[in-house]
């Protein structure tokens, strides 16, 4: 579970660093 969990960070963490900041903190809310 902490793996995956980490897992899901690093994407959202390499999606916010394609995205602006705005639409990164967007998608990781909703």
């Amino acid at each position: 579970t902490v793996f995956l969990f980490g897992t899901l960070v690093t994407l959202w963490l390499g999606i916010g660093a394609t995205f602006p900041i705005q639409d990164s903190l967007t998608l990781g809310l909703f």
